[in-house]
């Protein structure tokens, strides 16, 4: 009898331990091993890249608009769901050269080069936080910068564009190769505003019969694409 209830009860605790580990393993979840998540192991990266920024330049293609730029890119806190970073890039852009004094058929010509330098300060939000899934990391991100450009002598006109602030919302997402080393493809959109003359708007001197080159206000705010690849690498954990 007493082999009898002691067999019962080994009967009774092997079935309880059956039921809480099938109740922990649904709990649980995924294997770890097996999860597409993967924990970002490092905190601080550094990176170049190369891009290609296409705008238009506004209403007459006066503004530098089209071309290539690469750049050196810092990010910290990189392994938490807000990263920040800091960036410069140098770009070989594009633009219009615009003589007022003549009607607009033939005031306009190039494209000629200007060059500008750029620098941003960069807040990022990271879609799945500290982690990657299947090694890629999705954001999206905003700057603020200001933007350099250096003088065009082929443009004799009263249009400058020097210094202008910039905003550039954008998104992207990094893709690991390795838990130091990630590959990052981002598409932006930065925003800066142009500023024309009061010569613009006047009748141009060599015809006053007919209309000045610009009949839009003297005020844009423009947006430009800009498309960058880069190579990050870390050289620090997590703060």
């Amino acid at each position: 009898m007493r082999l009898e209830s002691f067999a019962r009860q080994l009967a009774l605790a092997g079935a309880v331990h059956l039921l809480l580990t099938h109740s922990l393993a649904a709990q649980v979840g995924h294997d770890p091993a097996k999860s597409p998540y993967r924990t970002l192991r490092f905190g601080q990266f550094i990176g170049i890249n190369s891009g290609l920024l296409n705008g238009n330049g506004g209403s007459l293609g006066a503004a530098p608009h089209h071309g290539p730029s690469v750049g050196l890119r810092y990010d910290f806190l990189s392994a938490g769901t807000v990263s920040l970073g800091a960036a410069v890039s140098y770009a070989a852009l594009e633009r219009k050269v615009i003589d007022p004094t003549r009607p607009i058929e033939t005031a306009v010509s190039g494209p000629i080069k200007q060059r500008a330098g750029i620098a941003e300060a960069i807040v990022q939000f990271n879609v799945t936080g500290g982690k990657t899934w299947n090694r890629i990391a999705p954001y999206v991100s905003g700057s603020v910068g200001f933007m350099l450009a250096d003088k065009t002598e082929q443009d004799s006109s009263d249009f400058k564009f020097r210094t202008r602030f910039l905003l550039t919302p954008a998104i992207g997402a990094r893709i690991f190769l390795a838990d130091r080393l990630f590959l990052r493809i981002e598409a932006r959109s930065s925003f800066w505003s142009v500023s024309y003359p009061a010569s613009f708007r006047s009748a141009p001197s060599r015809d006053p019969t007919k209309p000045p080159v610009l009949a839009a206000p003297t005020k844009e705010w423009l947006a430009n694409g800009w498309y960058t690849v880069g190579l990050s690498y870390a050289f620090s954990r997590p703060f």
